[in-house]
Formats: C-alpha cells, sequence, structure tokens
C-alpha cells in the first residue's frame, strides 16, 4: 500500500518533492483528528482528549515519520488503526451491529496490515478501547459478551494478511530474510538480552517523546550502547521500568481511565517493533514511536487533568507553552531533513561512532565527485565497523574511479570475504578487472559470481558484455538471451544482444532485436542510436536519418544524438532532408551558434556540405 501511494503521486504529480511531503503531512493530520475523535468516543474527558491530540500533532519525535517521506508507513498504519478503531465504536454503540461501519473497520484494517506489519495491534487496541470505555452504563461484562462476535471478526483481515504472506513468501516470515548487525545488533544476540535491550529502549522512547534532545535519523551498531549482559544495570531498569508502567496503568484503570489506556497502549502498540518478542529489521527508530507515542501522549495530559492543585487556566496556559516549545523544536527539526548533507551531518553530530552515518556522508560525497572526503569517511566507517561490506564496496568504486587498480581489488575482495553471495562485490570486482585491461580476469570474476548467484541479472549482463570485448561472440549471445530472461526484457541486455549478433555477422536478428527493443521501450534513446547505426551500416541512409531524427527529439537536451544527425547529413547527401527539418530545433535547444562546441563544429561541417 505504501508503494503503490507512492507510484500514484509520480504518476500524477511527478516526482517533485513537495506534494509528497503534503500528503505526509495530510496524513499526520488526519491522524491526529481521529486519534482525539477515538478518544472522545470512548467517553475520555473531552479537553485532555483534545490536550493529548494536540500535543501529538506537534511533538519533535514524529518529524522522521511526517518529514521523511519514507515514515509514510508509519503515517498509514496509524491512521488506519484509528479510523478502524472508531468505525468499530460506531458499528457497536447500539444493540444492533450497524453493517456499514464494521465493514468500513474490516476494510481500514485489512489497509493497514498492507501498509506495515504493526498494524496486528488493531484487534487489541479495540479490546483495550471496549475495556476502559466511559461512554456507556451498559456494565462490562454484558458490553463485551455483545462485542464478542464483531471482536472476534477482526481476525478474518488477520487470516487473509497471512494467507497472502503464506502464498508470496512460503511462510509468515520469508525465509530469505535476514538481519544485518549493523542495522540491528540485537538480532544475533539470545533472546533474553535482547528482550532486554528492548525493554530498555522502550524507556529511552518514553524519555525521547516528552524531552526530545539529541534526536537523530540513525541508531546503527554504535550509535547506542548495547546492554551485554543481564548483569547489567540497564537490564533489571528496563525491566522495573515496563513493570512500573504496567501496575500504573493497572492502578489508574477505575478512576484515571485515560491514564491507564495511554499506558496500555503505548507498551501494546509498541510491542511488535520493540525487539522483545522477536528482532525487527532496526534497533531503534524515532519513526517508530510514532502510534505508540499516542498513548504515552494520553497518560500525560490524563495525569495533568488529575492534578487537583492546578486550575484550569493554569493547566490551558501550561499547555499552551508546552505546545508552543514542541512545535519550535519541530520546526528545528526538520531543518535536518532539507537535504541529504546536511541530514547525515547531523547523524554525525549527533552519533559520531555510527559506521552508518559515514557511509552516508560518503555516498554523498561520491556522488558529486568528491573522493578525498568519500574515501576518509569510507575508512572511518569501515574502522568503526570492519563488517560493513557495502562501505568496502564503495570504497572499491571509488579506488577504481582514481584507477587505483589494487585498491579497488582488494576493497572488494574484503567485501566479499564477509558476505560472498554480495552480487555488488561480483560486479564492482569484475568491472574492476576490466576498467584495468584484465578482460579475462573480469569474466572469470562473473563466472565466480554467477555460481553463487545464478540468477544475477547485472552477473549476466556484464560477463555477456566481456565475452563480447574478448571476441567470443558465439558464447557471448546465450548468455545475453539468459540474462534478458531474468530481467524480463531490459532495453540494455536487448541492445547488448543486438550489438553482439551484429559483431557476430547475424545482421537481421541484430536488427530484429534492436526493433524489439524499441517496441518495448519507445523511449530509448540507445535502442534508437544503435538502430541508425546499423541502418546507416547497411546503407539504409534515410531510414538511418529518421530514427536519428526520433532520438533529437526524444533527448532534446543531450546534444549526442543531434551530433550524430548532423555528421550523418555531412557524410550523406540522401540525409539531408531529415537533417533540415531537425536543424531548427537543435538550433533553438542548443542555440545558435551551438553552446556546445563538438555540436557547433558538427553544424558548420553540415551547412559547408549541403552548399549548391
Amino acid at each position: 500500500m505504501v508503494l503503490l501511494t507512492y507510484a500514484v503521486q509520480r504518476w500524477t504529480t511527478g516526482t517533485d518533492p513537495l506534494p509528497f511531503h503534503v500528503v505526509n503531512v495530510a496524513l499526520h493530520s488526519g491522524t491526529t483528528v481521529l486519534f482525539a475523535a477515538w478518544l472522545l468516543s470512548l467517553g475520555m474527558p473531552r479537553r485532555a482528549s483534545i490536550a493529548a491530540a494536540a500535543l501529538f500533532a506537534v511533538v519533535p519525535i514524529h518529524v522522521e515519520a511526517v518529514t521523511g517521506i519514507v515514515g509514510r508507513a508509519e503515517l498509514l498504519v496509524a491512521i488506519l488503526v484509528f479510523l478502524s478503531a472508531l468505525l468499530f465504536r460506531r458499528a457497536t454503540v447500539e444493540l444492533r451491529l450497524r453493517p456499514w461501519p464494521y465493514a468500513g473497520a474490516l476494510a481500514a484494517f485489512f489497509v493497514a496490515l498492507f501498509a506495515k506489519e504493526n498494524a496486528v495491534v488493531l484487534p487489541g487496541v479495540v479490546a483495550l478501547g471496549e475495556l476502559l470505555s466511559r461512554d456507556t452504563e451498559e456494565p462490562l461484562r454484558a458490553r463485551l459478551r455483545r462485542k464478542a462476535l464483531p471482536m472476534a471478526g477482526l481476525l478474518l483481515p488477520l487470516a487473509a494478511f497471512a494467507a497472502v504472506r503464506l502464498f508470496a513468501l512460503g511462510g509468515l516470515v520469508s525465509k530469505k530474510a535476514a538481519f544485518f548487525e549493523l542495522d540491528n545488533p540485537l538480532a544475533p544476540l539470545p533472546h533474553l538480552l535482547r528482550a532486554a535491550n528492548g525493554l530498555w529502549l522502550l524507556l529511552r522512547y518514553a524519555a525521547k517523546t516528552f524531552v526530545p534532545v539529541g534526536l537523530s535519523a540513525d541508531h546503527s551498531a554504535h550509535a547506542l550502547d548495547v546492554i551485554a549482559s543481564l548483569a547489567d544495570p540497564r537490564a533489571a531498569a528496563g525491566l522495573a521500568g515496563v513493570l512500573g508502567l504496567v501496575a500504573a496503568s493497572l492502578a489508574a484503570a477505575r478512576k484515571r481511565p485515560l491514564v491507564a489506556l495511554g499506558l496500555a497502549f503505548f507498551l501494546g502498540t509498541f510491542l511488535p517493533t520493540s525487539n522483545v518478542l522477536f528482532p525487527i529489521g532496526t534497533i531503534y527508530g524515532d519513526r517508530l514511536a510514532y502510534l505508540p507515542s499516542a498513548g504515552l501522549l494520553a497518560a500525560a495530559a490524563g495525569l495533568a487533568g488529575a492534578l487537583p492543585a492546578l486550575s484550569g487556566g493554569f493547566r490551558a496556559a501550561l499547555l499552551g507553552v508546552v505546545l508552543v516549545t514542541y512545535a519550535g523544536a519541530t520546526v528545528a527539526r526538520n531543518e535536518v531533513f532539507r537535504d541529504d548533507e546536511r541530514l547525515f551531518d547531523d547523524m554525525i553530530a549527533k552519533v559520531p561512532r555510527s559506521a552508518r552515518a559515514r557511509y552516508n556522508v560518503a555516498y554523498v560525497a561520491w556522488g558529486r565527485g568528491d573522493e578525498v572526503v568519500a574515501r576518509a569517511s569510507l575508512e572511518k566507517a569501515v574502522a568503526l565497523f570492519p563488517r560493513y561490506y557495502d562501505a568496502w564496496a564503495l570504497l572499491g568504486l571509488v579506488a577504481r574511479r582514481e584507477a587505483r587498480w589494487g585498491d579497488a581489488r582488494a576493497s572488494y575482495r574484503r567485501a566479499l570475504e564477509i558476505k560472498p553471495d554480495y552480487e555488488l562485490g561480483w560486479l564492482g570486482l569484475a568491472k574492476t578487472e576490466e576498467s584495468s585491461g584484465r578482460t579475462a580476469e573480469g569474466e572469470r570474476a562473473c563466472v565466480e559470481g554467477l555460481r553463487r548467484l545464478p540468477q544475477s541479472a547485472p552477473l549476466l549482463g556484464q560477463r555477456a558484455r566481456l565475452l563480447h570485448a574478448l571476441g567470443r561472440f558465439e558464447e557471448a549471445v546465450p548468455v545475453w538471451r539468459e540474462a534478458l530472461a531474468v530481467e524480463g526484457g531490459n532495453v540494455g541486455s536487448q541492445i547488448g544482444l543486438a550489438r553482439t549478433l551484429a559483431a557476430f555477422g547475424r545482421e537481421a536478428e541484430s536488427l530484429s532485436e534492436a526493433r524489439r527493443a524499441l517496441s518495448l521501450h519507445p523511449g530509448s534513446l540507445e535502442a534508437r542510436l544503435f538502430l541508425a547505426e546499423r541502418l546507416e551500416a547497411r546503407g539504409d541512409v534515410a531510414p538511418a536519418a529518421a530514427e536519428l531524427g526520433h532520438a533529437v527529439r526524444l533527448a532534446r537536451r543531450d546534444p549526442r544524438p543531434a551530433r550524430l544527425l548532423l555528421e550523418l547529413g555531412a557524410r550523406e547527401a540522401g540525409s539531408r532532408g531529415a537533417v533540415s527539418a531537425a536543424l531548427p530545433g537543435i538550433e533553438k535547444s542548443f542555440g545558435n551558434p551551438a553552446r556546445n562546441l563538438g555540436l557547433r563544429a558538427a553544424v558548420e561541417a553540415y551547412r559547408a556540405a549541403d552548399r549548391p
């Protein structure tokens, strides 16, 4: 569901970030309103319920979920959980079940499950609300008996979700799932030790919700100190703290239901992502607190409302100060997410021991061509976390760009020692050998990688290219075809096959593959350029010029097709009609005279050849 929302937005608004942020903020606003509505539907105190929702709207710990586009999964789960719980209340408020609200509750729950798995908490949320609701005089036992069947019906979306996972993954958890200790160093720990860490981190989430100091978007290995022994005082503190919250919730159930509801909601909704019952993909993340924090804020509002010494006016003033303070901190926290460099620099400032943050800084630096910063950051990353195979591979890529072939090989080999089935490691090693002039060694690296990853389309394509470079065309053709079968018609592999067929002397088949690529990918510039090249080679000048004319219109800012068309016009009189038709558009795009010097020379050569 999350990917579908991204796809719909890309189809409708393109890749402009603003609409994505607008949708996230709209989801957050909707969640805030539904949270308040659900509390009120349970008969909770009106002022405290609205105060809890107001706090939920502005607490800084939510920035990662709302401002970070990837946090949309948390937003969708939260808004759909509150919507489903509210609809369930409306469906069961009367003695007779109201079918449409109930169907809506089931549908919202079903969609939430396919947004993120932590939506499984919905039946517990509904049950908690029924146990603590104060909107009716109906005895609790009678109410639970009356609502037992509708509550059991909430298991239907869960059953459907489980069936889909069993069909798609072969089990409730993918057999291919693996946890990288960089992201979650708790994953390899014994169960009790992992649970102790999870309980301690629950207290950290609670503290950061109310005192948002030192918030960071990275909590990978070494960013947090892990409890390494049950004798660590933090293990006992975590257990005592969580048991204290449970005890406080039970104690408040009769007289302070909002406090009891909030504490139980926090603990219950955090359970699937706490690493207590089972490991998840990350040790800690502010975004994971999005839904559970609603419970903490409800409990805080309930406690404030229970203090008799505070007048109503003083409570309102205190709430105003807290809201303004949190809102200001949230605005400041948002600035960190303005661009990648700012975000990654903030990670290093907050958690200087984070290998992940160092890698992120290196990746951005490499992207802008700053190899010095990239190399320095990667060396720090692998020093902090020597098993960081992605960092070793990027070190290899940096070395390859600098033509330090020995260092590049060593880095890729180190990555492959850590993870022998690492696709990017084998691919990078093969490309390093190719770039250093050791084409045969590159092909052997591909063969070695394919022995471990026989369905790797990148490795198949790279091997085919190397076989072509070695002049082993007959061997390259079936490898290209295998790559195409794995990829399902990738245009790069299709043109690669066409080039090999042409080099092998099978011109008709080569043209057929190029035309097939173009029919499947009409917007492929490479396919049109290759087709034009082969048509000219066989003497079909006018069709070649027509293909280049299409390419010029397809890539108006790319000087390459324009230059090729002009050069063809200078060589072949039969193509000049197409060139004359395209020339005004070329001059409009690149200027007259052209700002690109190579293109300017091509225009002058064409005009000289075209003079009577």
